[in-house]
């Protein structure tokens, strides 16, 4: 132990909490320096002067880390305190550990059907459709409305009727958006509003989340919850996923194999939704044959309910809304984004189907290491971190929005999707342990507004674009809200003497 430490265990307490104090109140100037001097260049940024753009980066850089340096020399009294972990038993490990494998996979199967609608906008005009930019954004944004909105339910039949019955029948649905969506694209005369019933039917897909995680969350213990929901938060990938393969097959007929190339159409958009339909059937029997239901009481719908009278349902919700929101807008809207702001990019405009993809790959790989992450160190502080860099991120990444500089951008939107990646597996390692009776119900409430989170970015994005000739206002919007859902972790889960720390 350092003697600066020793000293300040010796030190009189009233001189330890003058000096608690006093770093507390550096903390907050550095933070509000940081936000005045990366709003002024933004705004000097947008008057067309970038000459200050580079140093008020560099100095913002700074004054993070030095505020990050400062935390070290907080006294012990408002440290974090190390608590013994009390462990469960964990009983039929092999058979919860095959139905984490196979939860994932299926998990993986349903974020692909669900972001499906991510890469076919950008294919729709050039396949004959007449759609402005604007409908574009909403046939990205409308999915996650109705997969914001099933996860209540969907996370409350888990307990209600099985969890292996529950999960097949959520996963056999998913055919459904595929053969909609597959028969709307082929003909470009379909009406509008078709396609956007289409896409807001696929939303289904992105409820099965909710079911995925209360099925593993029955199986694992406490002390390993957070490494499994992380674990299954692997099916995240099934974002990238569907942006390699759909570009991959929409160029020959699964419905006409035979038919030559000459005359076939230059693009067939319905196979970005037939080909998932024999992984649907797939992954229903394996779920079917491979999983079992969990032993426990059934719960009636009522009963869970009582979870949204929880204010931790409520603040975990806003956290979730934050991370997991900015995941599934990068998802569903980078691609646009990509395509609109740097078409005019020095050396010819990147190919937002190569770079998208990888944004969402790297959110969904530190997904793991989160709920890791919080299972040793703890939840509360692994959230905090998240949410700085993505405040951080924010700011900076409003800088970065002219044709000419997609390097940079693309820099902190990998940082951003990192940080991101990293809080939703914290968030999850929160739920089951400060709301252990209603968790399954939790999860579908937190999940849901989570989703809802990936709605409005589109939309917003969209608007600042047509009105302020790109997203950087959007992209401040974000860091701001960053910083209040980093006060309330900080508050309800991060503070030391907090009955809810984690």
């Amino acid at each position: 132990m350092s003697n600066f430490r020793n000293a300040q265990i010796q030190a009189h307490p009233s001189k330890t909490n003058t000096l608690s104090l006093g770093i507390i109140c550096v903390l907050v100037l550095v933070l509000i320096m940081q936000i005045w001097l990366l709003t002024a260049a933004l705004n000097e940024s947008l008057n067309g002067n970038n000459a200050v753009k580079w140093p008020a980066f560099w100095a913002s850089v700074v004054l993070f880390f030095s505020g990050a340096a400062l935390i070290r020399y907080l006294p012990g009294p408002i440290r974090l305190p190390v608590r013994p972990t009390v462990k469960e038993s964990f009983r039929n490990a092999p058979l919860a550990w095959r139905t984490l494998a196979i939860s994932a996979v299926s998990l993986a199967l349903a974020f692909a059907v669900w972001f499906m609608w991510s890469a076919i906008p950008l294919r729709l005009n050039k396949a004959g459709f007449d759609l402005s930019r604007q409908q574009l954004f909403w046939l990205t944004a409308t999915p996650v409305l109705l997969g914001s909105l099933l996860r209540i339910p969907y996370g409350l039949i888990v307990s209600t009727f099985g969890s292996r019955k529950s999960f097949a029948a959520v996963t056999l649905a998913l055919a459904l958006p595929c053969l909609a969506t597959g028969f709307a694209v082929m003909n470009p005369a379909t009406p509008y509003w078709v396609l956007l019933a289409c896409a807001a039917l696929t939303g289904i897909a992105g409820a099965n989340f909710a079911t995925s995680m209360g099925v593993v969350n029955l199986w694992f213990p406490k002390q390993a919850q957070g490494t499994a929901l992380g674990i299954n938060g692997l099916g995240n990938f099934g974002v990238t996923i569907a942006q390699f393969a759909i570009p991959l097959v929409i160029g020959f007929s699964f419905l006409n194999p035979g038919t030559s190339a000459a005359a076939q159409p230059a693009m067939h958009l319905e196979n970005a939704a037939f080909l998932w339909i024999p992984f649907v059937l797939l992954c229903t029997a394996l779920i079917w044959f491979g999983t079992k239901d969990f032993p426990t009481e059934p719960k009636s719908f009522a009963s869970q309910l009582v979870a949204g009278k929880r204010l931790h349902t409520w603040v975990l919700s806003t956290l979730y809304f934050l991370t997991f929101g900015c995941f599934v807008a990068m998802g569903a809207s980078l691609p646009l984004i990509i395509q609109s702001i740097f078409a005019d990019a020095p050396g010819g405009a990147p190919n937002p189907l190569i770079f998208a993809p990888l944004a969402a790959a790297v959110a969904t790989i530190m997904r793991p290491a989160g709920g890791w992450l919080a299972d040793k160190a703890g939840a509360g502080l692994i959230t905090s971190i998240s949410l700085g860099t993505m405040a951080l991120g924010g700011f900076s990444l409003s800088a970065f929005t002219k044709a000419d500089q997609f390097p940079g951008f693309f820099t902190f939107i990998l940082l951003i999707c990192a940080a991101a990646g990293l809080g939703n597996g914290s968030v999850f390692k929160i739920i089951p342990q400060v709301l252990p009776k209603e968790a399954g119900a939790a999860i579908g409430i937190v999940s849901c507004l989570g989703a809802l989170g990936g709605f409005f970015p589109p939309l917003l994005l969209g608007w600042t674009m047509d009105h302020h000739g790109g997203p950087a206002l959007a992209y401040c919007a974000m860091a701001v809200f960053a910083l209040l859902c980093l006060g309330l972790n900080g508050w309800f889960y991060h503070r030391a003497n907090s009955e809810s720390h984690c």
